[in-house]
Formats: structure tokens, sequence, C-alpha cells
């Protein structure tokens, strides 16, 4: 298998591939059948549909080909699991090369300067699909007939930009590299992305400022009250297509981020605990919506369906067929399903910390699919397709949740053509507890009762509620991209420099508040074309704002 050597170095240029602004960048859907005749002839539903699948279809294609790791909107969330911690490579602690992670970027703090490649990975991920948003927005216009058409579109934008927000928003963190970082960040205070709406020609995208918070949130929440009136009697019959129950769940995940904040600068937009209530009362609102299914043991661990196929939880998803696996590794499954036995999965090993797998509980069904060096094959068979040597030779803490396809191990096609989750039912339980929680309530008993959902011992030992849902959260969504939004907005910190740590030598690090790469700064590609995004600054540099800890 010949592996490229991409990211060797802190300032890597993408080039003439990513030459033009995400704002401007013009993108069509990969599997569109518009036609100029169905244009000029004014079928509106017809183009709307198609529009519509595009939008899906986008999520889950490649950008550039830049890198192994470019394989849409779930590459994201990876990175950023890696970035806070959340995930581990080990297949290092066997002798492997560490660089078999192909999301080593994140874990070391790399690449993440404005002309670097993190940057500009994110920016091509979303920018693109946000276009194919509001396309469909534009061309449904006032037709009343299709107004689900553009509830399902503006969803879609809604949870596009609050990520964008999470992400590129500035919040203050410390560092031990650069001693004009603190000043640096508080000349961005507040600052998102640009806003790209269906209104937006070429030449406003050319200057078009930065979106405060408050104007982000803003745009945001009008997207969700016209999807909320959009998709009042919507039934959705794909996993694609998000309904009612999702525009909350999307509603709480907005007031959960401005839950974080007391400064002032979200405007008239609600903070702190005001935010944390909106934030509970639209968490149960989506859990009603849909039904408060919640995945349950034969679900999360099946050898087969495992984390592949939409299941009683899934609010929202992204569906993968043959037809839009690329190749053998630009792919989620050959970077996440262990037993996909054609991609790096297998060499990277991804699993979890050793101090998160001591902290969970040996009674908690998630810690089966964990391999944990008190384990003997006889304890994992159950779990896994490996045979015994296969098996043996992984590293300890590797972490079997996510499956090819069907338990295909070799074809990477059908191995790779995975449905993946947006958001889960699940997601929506841990807002709601920690939104109280934040609240002052005690939530100790609803926190076990839906604990005894993964671990029918489970005993909270700790009166911080807020720790416990947080790190019981990031077990949850391991590999899913939302534990580093969390961390991010509570300014919580990580070690990965303890005794008998298995983060690799450069990964190790001791950090007390938030990491600084947590804020990504806008690619130079963007301020290069984009004068008034230019003026506002892109962001203080965050690659390697802290050394790791050297371990004796």
């Amino acid at each position: 298998m010949k592996f490229t050597n991409i990211l060797k170095t802190t300032a890597l240029s993408l080039g003439a591939a990513l030459a033009l602004t995400g704002c401007i960048r013009e993108t069509l859907p990969k599997e569109s059948a518009i036609t100029e005749g169905q244009l000029m002839a004014g079928q509106a539903e017809v183009v709307a549909e198609n529009l519509l699948k595009g939008i899906p279809s986008g999520l889950m294609s490649y950008v550039s080909g830049w890198e192994h790791t470019d394989f849409g909107y779930h590459s994201v969330g990876v990175y950023n699991d890696y970035a806070c911690g959340l995930m581990v490579s080990n297949g290092w602690t066997t002798g492997l090369p560490a660089g078999y992670n192909r999301f080593y970027a994140s874990s070391y703090s790399w690449g993440y300067a404005p002309n670097s490649a993190l940057p500009s990975h994110v920016w091509y991920n979303y920018y693109p699909q946000i276009k194919a948003c509001n396309d469909v927005i534009r061309i449904v216009g006032d037709n009343e007939l299709l107004q689900e058409y553009v509830g399902i579109a503006r969803t879609y934008r809604a949870m596009m930009y609050i990520d964008l927000a999470r992400m590129f928003e500035c919040l203050y963190a410390e560092n031990d590299t650069n001693p004009n970082y603190a000043a640096d960040q508080l000349e961005v205070a507040g600052l998102t992305v640009p806003i790209v709406d269906e209104l937006l020609d070429e030449q406003g995208a050319k200057n078009n400022p930065r979106a405060t918070r408050e104007e982000m949130f803003n745009f945001i929440f009008a997207d969700l009250a016209f999807a909320e009136e959009a998709l009042a009697d919507y039934t959705s019959t794909s996993i694609t297509n998000p309904d009612l129950s999702v525009v909350y769940g999307l509603y709480a995940r907005a007031y959960l981020w401005l839950g974080g904040f007391e400064d002032g600068l979200s405007g008239e937009l609600p903070e702190g605990n005001a935010a944390y209530a909106k934030a509970a009362e639209y968490a149960r609102m989506a859990i009603e919506a849909h039904g408060g299914a919640i995945m349950n043991e034969n679900e999360w661990t099946s050898i087969t369906n495992g984390f592949n196929v939409a299941a009683s939880s899934w609010m929202w998803g992204l569906q993968h067929s043959v037809d839009t696996v690329i190749n053998n590794l630009f792919q989620f499954t050959a970077h996440m399903a262990l037993e996909a036995d054609y991609g790096y999965a297998p060499l990277s090993q991804p699993g979890v910390s050793a101090k998160d797998y001591e902290r969970l509980s040996d009674s908690d069904f998630r810690k089966k699919l964990m391999k944990g060096p008190e384990k003997t094959y006889a304890d994992f068979q159950a779990y896994t397709s490996m045979d015994e040597g296969t098996w043996s030779a992984l590293a300890n803490y590797t972490f079997f949740k996510f499956r090819p396809a069907g338990g295909n191990r070799t074809e990477y096609k059908a191995a790779g053509a995975v449905t993946l989750p947006l958001m889960r039912c699940e997601e929506m339980y841990f807002i709601e507890l920690e939104a109280r929680a934040h609240m002052g309530e005690d939530v100790m008993i609803d926190l076990i009762t839906f604990m005894k959902n993964r671990d029918p011992y489970y005993a909270c030992k700790t009166n911080d509620y807020v720790d416990e849902i947080i790190f019981q959260k990031g077990i949850e969504f391991w590999g899913e991209g939302i534990k580093m939004f969390d961390m991010k907005r509570l300014d919580k910190g990580y070690d990965a420099a303890f005794e008998g740590t298995n983060y690799p030598a450069d990964a190790r690090f001791k950090i007390a508040g938030r990491a600084p790469w947590w804020s990504y700064c806008i690619p130079k590609d963007e301020t290069d074309m984009n004068k008034a995004a230019a003026l506002q600054g892109s962001n203080p540099n965050p690659t390697q704002a802290f050394k790791p800890v050297t371990l004796e």
C-alpha cells in the first residue's frame, strides 16, 4: 500500500487546487440531473428535488483529494475528536509508524495556520454545500407547494453555520509559545465566519465581513424558525432528510453553545443560564418529536451493522452507496473501522485514552467493544470478526465502534457504503441533562436513569454532574465529532501526558483550559479574495501553541 507524505510541516499550502474563496466557489450536485431545458421551462419541482439531493451528496464527497482523510463532512468531526484528545491512535504502541493515522496533524496541533491544510479542509467541506442549500432556496423561492424543500435546505444550512461558528469563533486560550497570543485573540473577539446566503452575489462575496456571534446566531435562528414552520407537517421518508425533531435538535445545539458565554457579545440573544434553559427546552422537544429512542446494546455491538446502518435513535444521517465510495482510502470506514482490512484503521488502530478506559465502568456495554490489557480473545470473540491472531496483534485501547457495511472486510466499495449519523436522540438527552445541571438542578436521578441504558449498574460517583455528563457524552459520541465543541465552550483542557499514556509523543499535551487549535483560522484563500474578512483578521495562528510534554 502506498502512503502519501502530506502534512509534514505546519505551513503546508494547498496551492492552486483550493485557489478560490469558499464564499464564491461554484458547485453543482455531483449527481444532478438538472437540464437547461428544465430550468428554462420552469420545472421548479424537478430542479429543486435534484438540487436537494446534491446537499447530502456533497457532504459525502472529497473536495480536492489533498489527503486520504478528504472524504467529506464526517472527516472534519474525526479531526476534531483527535484535536481534543478524545480519540487516540494506538498502532504506534505495537511498533507501527504513527503516521498511519492520517489525522495526526490535529493530534499534534499541526497545520492550523491560515495558509495550512486544516482550515481549508473545513472551509471547502462546508461552503460548497452551503452554496447547494442556497441554490435550493433561491430556485424554489415563494412557491407555496415546495416550501418543504426550502425547510430542508435551511435546516442543513443552519447545521453547517452552527458548526462553522463554533469552530471559527476565537475563544480565549492560554499558550506557551507566543507572547502576543493573548492580545491577538482580543482583536477578533466575537467574530465567526462570513454569512453567504441565497442573495449574495460574487461582488458581495469579495467584500463580506465575518459575522459577529449575534449576527450569526440570529441568521441561524431565522433559518430554524422558517424550517420549523415549513416542516410542521412533514414526515421524512429518508434518514438524509431532516424533520421537525432535527430542527428542534439544532435549536438545542445552538442554545447550548450560547450558554457557554456571559460576555455580552451575543447582543440581545440569551447567554449563560438563560440560554441553557432554552437548550433544555428544545432538547426535550426534540426527544418528544423523535419519540425518545435510545440505541440498545445489540445495535451498538453488532459485528455486521454496528454504526453503519440507521438505528432506532438516529434522527438524521448521511447514506453512502457504492457509487459514492471513491476508492479504498478516501472513505470513513477505511480510517475508523478496525475490521476494514483494506484501510488505515488496522494500522492506526483508533481508540480511547487509557485514562478514559479505566474511568469507564466494566459493566458498561460500550467497554465491551474496547480492547483492554486485561481482556482475552475469549472475552472479545463475540464482538469481532477477527481471528485470534489478528485481534491479539492489535494495541490496547482500540475501539470497535464502527463496522464495515454488512461486516464486509475486504471489498472496499461494499464495505464503505455505510450510513453515518448527523444527529442522534442520545445527544438531546445529554444536552437536557447538562443544561439543567448548569442551572443548579440535581440531575443525578435522571442521569442514572439514562445511563442505565449503557450500564445496568451505573452509579454517579461525583457531584460534578457536568464533568460526568461530558465524559459519558464523549464516550457515546466517539468518532462523531461532538466533544470538542463541549470542551471549547466549557474551557476544559485535557491531559495526554499521564504516566502510562497511550498517546504518541507529539500528542502528549497537558492543558488546563481550552486548546488554541480549537479555534480555526480563516483560510488565507478566503482573506486573499474577501477584503472585508481580511481587514478583520483571520484569528491568531494556533499551530503548536503548546509544546508536547516530554516524559522520562
